[in-house]
């Protein structure tokens, strides 16, 4: 009886003491752009640096799908709350008023991304990630969400 209680302590001796090390809780704190893009780099990415300047770090990852090569930047929002993740879907047809009310419908079936038109007249689509607790696996299903509703929606945006 000795020995068995004596085997039950020191298992729970070793595992309180190894605890430290299979235990540690997800780090759920915001990523900083450096950290974006090694996440990046990790995933497999090949990234173009569209904006190296401290603190307004932007980076691109042009991927296949649906018959498209679509470029998609990341970046984080100035507050550091969000990671946003942008399609750009080329130049938009501002005259087209038609196209562009059947685009804000479509927001409805790809929501939380959004179609949007730049003051630079480009249309994209924008994803915006909270930017709290985001593992590479976060990161690669908001990446494959977006690229998937671009693919999924050409026939509203490539009129």
């Amino acid at each position: 009886m000795k020995n068995q209680n004596l085997v039950k302590y020191s298992i729970l001796l070793c595992g309180i003491w190894l605890l430290p090390f299979f235990g540690k809780a997800q780090d759920c704190g915001p990523l900083t752009r450096v950290k974006l893009r090694e996440k990046l780099v990790e995933l497999g990415y090949v990234i173009k640096d569209l904006n190296i300047t401290p603190g307004e770090e932007k980076y691109e990852v042009v991927t296949r799908k649906g018959g498209y090569n679509i470029p998609v930047s990341y970046e984080i929002s100035p507050s550091t709350n969000y990671i946003w993740i942008i399609a750009n879907l080329g130049t938009a047809k501002t005259d087209d008023g038609e196209k562009n009310l059947a685009l804000l419908k479509q927001n409805s079936k790809i929501q939380p991304c959004q179609f949007y038109i730049t003051d630079k007249g480009n249309l994209m689509m924008g994803l915006a990630v909270e930017n709290r607790g985001v593992t590479n696996a976060i990161l690669q299903r908001h990446s494959e969400k977006i690229l998937t509703d671009v693919a999924d929606s050409d026939s509203y945006w490539n009129k």
